[in-house]
């Protein structure tokens, strides 16, 4: 049973293979969790709730040597990361006005792809 929310591998076609290095993988991880949690630009929340880079971002962590001590890890809320998230999501709805969410199930759902790898707690 892998603990990550599984993803839908062949939703955008067949899949690849190619062959990384854990130092590779590492290095992927680490940006992508600094763009979704630490990056103050508003426009890296189109990438930071990205299903494709979720999707991958996936397959490296379950890829790396890492991935079983990581489990309890990312299984756990950040309260701390979700707020950052919050307010990255309310600076860009006030400096594009036209992106804000038409209901707070759609806000909800948006919250769950950027907090990836994280659970989003939605207790808000």
């Amino acid at each position: 049973m892998n603990p990550f929310i599984e993803q839908d591998d062949e939703r955008d076609g067949p899949l690849r293979t190619i062959e990384v290095n854990q130092a590779e993988i590492v290095a992927f991880q680490k940006a992508m969790l600094y763009l979704k949690f630490a990056c103050e630009e508003t426009d890296s929340l189109l990438y930071a709730g990205s299903d494709s880079l979720n999707s991958l971002l996936y397959k490296i962590m379950k890829a790396s040597d890492m991935a079983e001590s990581s489990v309890s890890f990312y299984n756990q809320s950040s309260l701390m990361n979700e707020t950052f998230v919050e307010e990255k999501l309310k600076r860009l709805e006030q400096e594009q006005p036209y992106v804000k969410s038409s209901t707070h199930e759609q806000t909800q759902q948006w919250m769950k792809s950027y907090m990836y790898p994280f659970p989003y707690s939605g207790e808000k």
